[in-house]
């Protein structure tokens, strides 16, 4: 590391009453132990000014220090090359520093950002949901995005779907979308798709070749969740879904062909439903919550960031008491899901 300095979106502090020294926030901060004001100088002055050689040159023990601090991911080098066009590291900078928490040797989060602008996201069904997880995932860099809808927008939609406007009120809802992402993200290629979907196969042609696709559809409710499912077994592609009722909301869970189970083993389809409901029970802050959270987790599994909490899980969230919980499901014996790709 030639020029070495305290990653800039690491805050440096100490506590009232404390001896120690911390970088960072949060359950991830590092805790330098009770350190000398020699320490305490060397780490404050890393802004990347000095070389290594004159930092050695001024504390004898520098060297050692730098080892254990950059072991600990709390540096970088001012002099390396981030690999990323100037303007993307400008533009998506706060998500990059989000993206570097997760740094490895081989990884780094501009390489994070980078396979999002690569990347191609399908979202099937432009209702409450599937527009704010288009919107956040445009916001994200997601370089290719598509998303499938037949509908118009209607007066009820204007509450749960908190990017229109009462002029889009009666227009198709993949060419509002292609309307407004077009200001939102001008190097987003967008590719709307003004239809029905009326099997595993359509889903299956649709999304081939994406890097993850979200079903936001329920429509038909007998089928919608099974042919999802299928789709992403028949193409490999990894998928998840949000969802909400009454007072219970859902993210996931993430199906990863070859690694976690279907859905079908996870019993979100099969359901015998004798008296549908006729309308949904929604406020547009819980679609912004559940939206919110199932990208963070598309984020980090298409940059290579992280993995999916909601791999083979669902988090459920009781709206009421604001409770969050996981259920973990396994694929059922016999099921073609548990040998995919082996």
């Amino acid at each position: 590391m030639r020029n070495p300095r305290v990653k800039p979106f690491l805050r440096v502090y100490r506590r009232e009453g404390e001896p120690h020294l911390f970088l960072g926030l949060g359950p991830s901060k590092i805790r330098v132990t009770d350190p000398t004001d020699e320490i305490v100088e060397f780490v404050v002055g890393l802004d990347g000014s000095a070389t290594s050689e004159q930092l050695a040159t001024r504390y004898p023990d520098a060297d050692k220090w730098l080892a254990a601090l950059e072991a600990a991911g709390a540096l970088e080098d001012a002099a390396a090359d981030p690999g990323l066009a100037p303007e993307l590291a400008e533009r998506w900078s706060r998500q990059i520093n989000y993206l570097r928490l997760f740094d490895r040797e081989d990884w780094t989060g501009f390489d994070g950002q980078q396979r999002l602008a690569d990347a191609r996201v399908v979202v099937v069904g432009a209702g409450a949901g599937g527009t704010t997880l288009v919107r956040l995932l445009a916001a994200a860099g997601i370089g290719r995005l598509e998303s499938v809808d037949f509908d118009t927008f209607a007066l009820d939609n204007l509450p749960t779907h908190a990017t229109l406007d009462e002029e889009d009120v009666g227009v198709r809802k993949v060419e509002v979308l292609r309307r407004r992402l077009a200001r939102q993200n001008s190097r987003l290629e967008f590719t709307p798709h003004q239809r029905t979907v009326a099997s595993a196969d359509d889903l299956a042609e649709l999304i081939d070749g994406a890097d993850f696709f979200i079903h936001a559809f329920d429509r038909p409710r007998e089928h919608a969740a099974r042919w999802s499912s299928d789709a992403s077994m028949a193409t490999g592609v990894p998928l998840t879904s949000i969802g909400a009722t009454d007072r219970g909301a859902r993210v996931g869970p993430t199906m990863i062909p070859g690694r976690t189970p279907c859905w079908g083993c996870v019993g979100i389809h099969g359901l015998d439903i004798l008296r549908p409901e006729e309308t949904a029970c929604l406020t547009g802050a819980t679609v912004a919550m559940l939206a919110g959270i199932a990208v963070n987790e598309v984020i980090g599994v298409i940059s290579g960031a992280k993995e999916a909490a909601t791999a083979g899980r669902s988090l459920y969230i009781d709206t009421g008491r604001l409770t969050f919980t996981f259920d973990d499901y396994t694929s059922r014996p016999g099921c073609a899901c548990a040998t995919y790709g082996r």
